[in-house]
């Protein structure tokens, strides 16, 4: 019997094999549940990553009204301002008191409002108290802010008379009419789904790794091939169930994404890709762990490529990630989409063709 012919029947009972056994993986199980965990609560993890790095993106939501302890004039123009905002006014006759209540969270922020009229000369210097809590800082902030504008410009608008020579300028602002990007939306489409769909692709690399190289390191490797199977089938088989399970798990978080109000287009299309950059990545892990057949070598290589390939996928418009964004957008024609589906195919048929190569190689060395 030819060894280095490869057997459709012995590779699909190797992956069901491996399959059966990935199934009491607690790392892997584990990885599963913490996937599961972003993609089911994603509607509440957009709103709370999004305020980090862009707070303004809150603002436009339907928030409760803080309740603001106010010190000072307590009949000026900021006081009624705050009134007809999203905010709810406290008057307090001294600072002490305030501060008893904002202690016991009875009111949400201090702000000390000095006499100073917009007639006057002097600087109106605010001090304003926030709660530690960074989330609920932010928000107070919002909510403040447009009344603090509206007094600002009031102020502005009655000093700036008194200047010397003062001439208003007539400035016309030209409005073009496209719409503005939302912080949300490029979260989710430019971060989340992306980083979603090709975590289970990250992961299978990793575990074709460890399935490939404990059969070096327990020396199983020399049973299997005692029996009627070959180093192809064993490869084989190890690298179908890898690349398998990949898409499964993007097509489950897709729909759990849409589940939590989030619209992706062109699904075949994202799992194709997602299938495609599963495989390219499963290859490139067993060719290493072919080479090296030592697990933590290999997995330290696996890691250093990964990594290069994901620093290097934002540098051109339709890297992996970018395609996945525009597809879900549906901002991508069908014939380029295609165009780079099929590019990416052929790298992989040409990374199996290496496997094969490789494996066929070590064999003779076995």
């Amino acid at each position: 019997m030819d060894k280095n012919k490869v057997c459709p029947g012995k590779i699909l009972s190797i992956a069901r094999r491996e399959y059966n056994g990935l199934l009491l993986e607690k790392t892997f199980v584990l990885s599963l549940f913490v996937q599961l965990f972003i993609a089911s609560f994603s509607a509440f993890l957009v709103v709370g990553l999004t305020s980090f790095y862009d707070p303004m993106a809150l603002q436009g939501m339907q928030m409760k009204e803080s309740k603001i302890g106010v010190i000072g004039d307590g009949e000026g123009e900021l006081f009624k301002l705050m009134k007809i905002s999203d905010l709810e006014p406290v008057k307090y006759a001294d600072f002490g008191e305030a501060y008893n209540d904002f202690y016991d969270r009875k009111i949400d922020a201090i702000i000390n409002i000095p006499n100073e009229t917009a007639e006057g000369n002097n600087l109106i210097n605010l001090d304003i108290y926030l709660p530690r809590s960074e989330l609920k800082a932010t928000i107070v902030s919002l909510q403040l802010k447009k009344p603090l504008e509206k007094f600002e410009q009031s102020v502005r608008t009655i000093r700036t008379t008194r200047l010397d020579g003062y001439t208003p300028l007539d400035i016309q602002i030209m409005r073009w009419d496209k719409g503005t990007s939302s912080s949300k939306l490029e979260f989710i489409y430019v971060a989340l789904l992306p980083l979603l769909v090709f975590t289970p692709a990250f992961i299978s690399g990793g575990l074709v790794i460890d399935m490939i190289t404990e059969e070096f390191e327990r020396k199983t490797l020399d049973l299997l091939l005692a029996s009627p199977v070959s180093l192809l089938d064993v490869i084989g088989g190890k690298t179908l169930v890898a690349t398998a399970i990949s898409p499964v798990q993007s097509l489950a978080w897709m729909l759990l994404l849409g589940l939590n109000g989030i619209g992706i287009n062109n699904f075949t299309e994202i799992l194709l890709m997602v299938a495609i950059v599963s495989l390219i990545l499963v290859v490139v892990g067993s060719i290493i762990a072919v080479l090296c057949r030592e697990r933590g070598t290999a997995q330290l290589f696996y890691s250093l490529v990964l990594i290069l390939l994901f620093m290097s996928s934002y540098l051109y418009t339709n890297s992996p990630l970018n395609l996945v964004s525009r597809l879900a957008l549906d901002s991508i024609g069908y014939v380029e989409a295609f165009t780079w589906i099929a590019g990416y195919m052929c790298l992989a048929v040409l990374l199996l063709w290496m496997l094969t190569s490789i494996v066929e190689k070590e064999h003779m060395k076995i």
